[in-house]
């Protein structure tokens, strides 16, 4: 399943990079993060929360950074699973930021997410739903925070 899409955010393109590359101010932003600890600069464990359809339980995931560009691009590989179903989630992400102007950004962004198991039987307009409705809320968190003093020290 591709996930893709373009969020303008109302800050410059290195303010959108400082939250983006924080892991507290991630984990504040994506609906259901339980905990993130860093374990070096490039990996982070952490346990997210989530109901998928019928199924709710607790995500445990590894994130790598592969590349980064900074304050321009990056691509990182995220892999888990689930308490419940024990089923596997990889993710092939990236995004890129692009200045409109001094006080806009465009973060364009584009995540593979391979499921296996028993996740993977709900079908993809289910998986479709619940990735939507996650990633609609971190863009409103993300735009909250960036924009509510233009800074990423909000």
């Amino acid at each position: 399943m591709i996930l893709e899409d373009t969020i303008r955010i109302d800050a410059p393109a290195q303010a959108v990079w400082d939250v983006l590359l924080d892991v507290n101010a991630i984990a504040g932003l994506m609906p259901g993060v339980e905990s993130v600890t860093q374990i070096d600069d490039r990996t982070f464990d952490g346990t997210i929360f989530a109901s998928v359809g019928p199924i709710s339980g607790t995500f445990s995931f590894r994130a790598h950074i592969l590349d980064s560009t900074p304050p321009r691009s990056m691509t990182a590989e995220v892999l888990g699973s689930d308490s419940v179903t024990r089923s596997a989630v990889r993710v092939d992400t990236g995004f890129t930021l692009d200045s409109v102007d001094d006080q806009a950004t465009d973060l364009a962004y584009r995540a593979d997410v391979q499921i296996q198991g028993r996740l993977a039987i709900l079908g993809d307009m289910v998986l479709r739903a619940t990735a939507a409705l996650i990633l609609e809320e971190f863009a409103k968190r993300l735009r909250q925070r960036v924009c509510s003093d233009g800074s990423a020290g909000a």
